[in-house]
């Protein structure tokens, strides 16, 4: 009898790859839920802008500050739409009294490379561009960060001085489950968007060896310390998306860091938590829509890693187009340290860049389930991932078909179409 095969759409980078499983080797395919879009994202701004969570209305905040304001924006590496959503933030502060010429965008990238202007174009738009300021934020710049003293666990606080000095501070994010964070935006446009080194590495360290834990959990000690720098280094609102598997964008909260937050989650949820019950022995894994690097990527492995069952494989699909890391080249030389070697270091100090380390941490806690991992790759060189114990492949198909051929007739197979935006939940 001829075999029945399923075939599964997978998205790579700007493309789509089909892959072919038989259908009594499928165990499942997990994706963001399919929930409508709203019709008018301007409007959709407006009315959350209209209806704030957890704080005073829009005109009695902007009126009880100066004009002076940083709106914190993310980079090239999250998908909000911040070329719609932005000329509606203007135009209402205009409204209220605030002109281009006091506003001031800082991309809020963190540890991450600066953009190029060409990406600014792309992701800002060229009315952004042209009516008001866009900065880096310079996470290793001394002079542009400012010290505020440590969070109640010990947590130093150092954030851009710009960002701090500002009479009005706004943060436009966008809410999808996060490793370190359990779900991205709120405060994390701060911690670690604006934030200093030390203060970046010491909430990443606290989330490495618990990222099994915090991913999808809201209530973590992470995200906690995470609120308690944007309340100390003073963030007044918050604008956060939340969008559905095609990038279209489904709610808008706006309001206070935490409050408005949780509201976001809490529709986030219905978007990007997938149930299942069954460990496969491989997965295959599109790392969508972390594209940019093998750093952004990594979050789909670890999701893989806890749904396939221990000693499976694992098959991720990443374009990486930047690459392994920028801006973190101690991970060409770490790779072939043990966890306890590379904790073991961090505690001594050894290493400059912690938060690489942290990062590299999760990779090995991820890299405990799994007994063969392949990646298929345009932007990655062998000798980048041999050193984790990974191997480049040239077909996810060829591999998957080979794999399946060598496990035997029982084998099954799951696949995560959006591995950098979902939160297994396992029943």
């Amino acid at each position: 009898m001829e075999t029945q095969l399923e075939i599964i759409p997978v998205p790579y980078g700007r493309e789509t790859i089909d892959i072919a499983i038989p259908s009594e080797r499928l165990a499942w395919v997990c994706s963001p839920k399919d929930v409508p879009g709203v019709k008018d994202i301007g409007q959709a701004v407006n009315d959350a802008l209209d209806n704030l969570i957890g704080c005073p209305d829009l005109p009695t905040i902007v009126g009880s500050r100066g004009k002076n304001t940083v709106i914190l924006v993310d980079d090239y590496t999250r998908t909000t739409p911040q070329a719609q959503i932005l000329p509606v933030v203007l135009n209402r502060l205009n409204e209220l009294g605030i002109p281009d010429s006091s506003i001031t965008l800082i991309i809020a990238g963190g540890t991450h490379r600066q953009m190029t202007r060409e990406e600014c174009l792309a992701k800002f738009g060229a009315e952004i561009m042209d009516r008001v300021r866009v900065i880096p934020h310079m996470y290793d710049d001394p002079n542009q960060l400012v010290e505020l003293g440590t969070t109640k666990l010990g947590v130093p606080i150092s954030v851009n001085r710009r960002y701090y000095e500002a009479n009005l501070s706004i943060a436009v994010g966008n809410i999808v489950p996060h490793i370190y964070a359990g779900w991205s935006g709120g405060a994390k446009l701060v911690q670690p968007g604006v934030s200093g080194p030390a203060t970046t590495a010491a909430t990443h360290m606290v989330a490495a060896p618990r990222f099994r834990e915090i991913l999808g959990r809201v209530d973590n000690p992470v995200r906690r310390e995470m609120e308690e720098v944007a309340r100390q280094s003073g963030l007044d609102l918050i604008i956060n998306t939340v969008l559905n598997r095609r990038g279209e964008v489904v709610k808008v909260v706006a309001g206070d860091v935490v409050a408005a937050h949780r509201e976001g989650v809490r529709h986030a949820e219905e978007v990007y938590s997938v149930q299942f019950s069954e460990l496969p022995d491989v997965v295959l894994a599109s790392s969508y829509p972390g594209n940019a690097d093998f750093w952004q990527a990594s979050k789909a492995y670890s999701a893989a890693s806890l749904m396939v069952k221990p000693g499976g494989t694992i098959i991720l699909m990443c374009p990486a187009w930047g690459g392994l890391a920028p801006g973190h080249p101690i991970l060409y030389s770490i790779g072939e340290l043990s966890y306890e070697e590379a904790l073991e270091g961090a505690d001594c100090g050894r290493f400059e860049d912690e938060v690489a380390v942290a990062w590299y941490l999760t990779l090995c806690l991820s890299k405990e389930q799994v007994a063969r991992t392949y990646v298929y790759s345009d932007g990655l060189k062998e000798s980048e991932i041999e050193q984790f114990g990974f191997q480049l492949i040239d077909d996810p198909q060829e591999t998957l078909d080979r794999v399946l051929t060598e496990m035997g007739s029982g084998a099954r197979v799951g696949v995560i179409t959006h591995g950098g935006d979902i939160n297994p939940v396992r029943v």
